[in-house]
């Protein structure tokens, strides 16, 4: 009995099969490093070819407990034919390398953040705040809700088959689950960031939409909601970017990979196996700090 508490048997993902969106870069690829150090077989997916060929090279590197097994798929998320065709991919390659497959974990990480060409702060015209607001372009509204939104719901839908045959098999031990990514900005208006904001607001939802849609197979699903993370998305102050903020939150640092992979890890495995349907913010406290923009009073 007691070798069941033993967390070498609770966070157990060795022989998963997990596959990850943007896992070619950023969390994506850390969350990659960290499910193929535990023995789990890893599908990358990503749009960047180059950054696929690296990863792939990197993984394989690795030293695990077990031979693990890593496919690339490049492929674009922002088009509803791209997406179907990810989805034949990753279809495909499992079926060829077992006669009944299955997708232990699906995980979405790849994401767009479209930011206002145009900033306006309080106590700038009117004119100026016009300006401002539509700086965020149509276009931007459009790629970022394909990307963020319908491609994980999408990829989803088209991979339950392979996630209930998972659940199915292994679901006391957290097999044939969904993790989506979040991110504070879905709660808080401290930025005027609306496109990704609203985003991943939608995402904070989906999550509890599709976790009560897929109850009846107890296909698994989560969010994680990360606070600011080194990755082409959080860049330095001097490259646009809102790494510099980190050392604001009450961890005084940006998170790290250790970070977002226990947190991973936690969800996809029988540790987590209890979760469902819930957004898990990892932010090292940030969100305990943001309030909302107004205008300067006196």
């Amino acid at each position: 009995m007691s070798d069941s508490l033993h967390t070498s048997n609770l966070f157990n993902v060795a022989g998963y099969w997990v596959a990850i969106t943007g896992g070619a870069s950023g969390i994506g690829r850390m969350l990659a490093r960290g499910f193929t150090a535990n023995g789990a077989n890893t599908i990358l997916i990503d749009i960047d070819e180059k950054a696929l060929l690296d990863a792939k090279i990197e993984l394989e590197a690795i030293t695990s407990s077990s031979p693990t097994t890593v496919i690339t798929i490049c492929g674009d998320l922002s088009t509803e034919d791209g997406v179907a065709s990810i989805v034949d991919k990753v279809q495909t390659s499992l079926k060829g390398l077992s006669a009944d497959p299955v997708l232990d974990v699906l995980i979405h990480c790849a994401a767009v953040r479209h930011v206002n060409t145009v900033t306006y702060q309080p106590g700038e015209s009117l004119q100026k705040l016009q300006d401002a607001t539509l700086s965020c372009s149509y276009a931007g509204w459009e790629q970022t809700f394909r990307v963020n939104v319908l491609a994980p719901y999408y990829l989803t839908a088209g991979l339950i088959n392979l996630l209930g045959t998972a659940a199915a098999r292994g679901g006391p031990d957290g097999r044939g689950n969904v993790i989506l990514f979040s991110s504070p900005a879905s709660v808080h208006n401290n930025q005027f960031v609306p496109t990704y904001q609203t985003s991943k607001a939608a995402v904070d939802h989906l999550v509890r939409i599709l976790a009560a849609e897929f109850a009846d197979y107890y296909i698994r699903v989560n969010a994680m909601s990360p606070g600011i993370v080194p990755s082409g998305m959080t860049l330095s102050g001097a490259e646009g970017g809102n790494l510099d903020l980190a050392v604001d939150a009450p961890a005084g640092r940006a998170g790290g990979a250790g970070d977002m992979v226990g947190t991973a890890i936690w969800l996809a495995s029988k540790a987590g196996a209890f979760m469902d349907g819930k957004v898990v913010r990892v932010e090292g406290g940030r969100l305990l700090i943001l309030k909302g923009v107004t205008a300067n009073s006196d």
